[in-house]
C-alpha cells in the first residue's frame, strides 16, 4: 500500500464519506485489498483511505500475504466518529433523554424492547466507555465523573433494565 503515502495530491472526501469508511473500520471487519489488487479496501476508495490516513483517523496493520492489512480505528478516528456522528452537534442529548430506541452507528433505530439482551449490554458498555466524549456532545458544560452522569441517562437505564429484565431469577434458598 505504498501508493497510499506517496499520493500527495488528493482532493478531499465529504465528511459522511468519511463518517461511513470509520464506521466499517470500526467493526474490526475491513482489510485492504492485497498488494497487486485494487488499491484501497472493500466499499473503502483509495482516495478516502489516504484522507483517514492523512488524519491520522486509522492505522495499518503489517501485510498479511494473499489477505491485505488489518485497519484499525485510532483513538482521533474514534473521537471523530462520536463527535461527528451520524447527528449535528448536540444530538446526543435527545437520544440519552428517550428510553425506547436505540441507533446504531449506521443510523438504524432499534426498538430496545426487540433487541436482544446481549445486544442492549454491548450498547450499555459502548456508551460507558465512550462516556467523556458523549458528554462533550451533549452537555459540555458539565464537569465531574462522565460515566456516573450517564449511567443516569434514561437510555442507559432503559438498557440495563431490558438486559436485567432477560435474566433468569436467581435461586432462591
Amino acid at each position: 500500500m505504498s501508493t497510499i503515502n506517496t499520493m500527495t495530491r488528493l482532493t478531499p472526501v465529504k465528511p459522511a464519506t468519511v463518517r461511513r469508511a470509520l464506521t466499517r473500520i470500526d467493526t474490526r471487519t475491513v482489510r485492504t485489498h492485497p498488494d497487486g489488487g485494487r488499491p484501497g479496501a472493500p466499499g473503502i476508495s483509495l482516495r478516502t483511505l489516504a484522507t483517514l490516513q492523512r488524519g491520522r483517523l486509522v492505522r495499518l496493520g503489517t501485510e498479511v500475504p494473499l489477505r491485505g492489512r488489518n485497519m484499525g480505528i485510532t483513538r482521533a478516528g474514534r473521537q471523530a466518529l462520536i463527535a461527528r456522528g451520524r447527528h449535528r452537534k448536540g444530538a446526543w442529548a435527545a437520544l440519552l433523554d428517550q428510553e425506547l430506541t436505540w441507533t446504531t452507528a449506521g443510523g438504524d433505530v432499534l426498538e430496545i424492547a426487540d433487541m436482544h439482551p446481549y445486544h442492549c449490554a454491548n450498547a450499555a458498555v459502548w456508551l460507558q466507555r465512550n462516556a467523556a466524549a458523549i458528554r462533550a456532545d451533549a452537555d459540555p458544560r458539565r464537569r465531574g465523573d462522565a460515566v456516573a452522569w450517564i449511567d443516569e441517562t434514561p437510555l442507559l437505564r432503559a438498557l440495563i433494565a431490558a438486559v436485567a429484565d432477560a435474566l433468569p431469577p436467581a435461586p432462591s434458598r
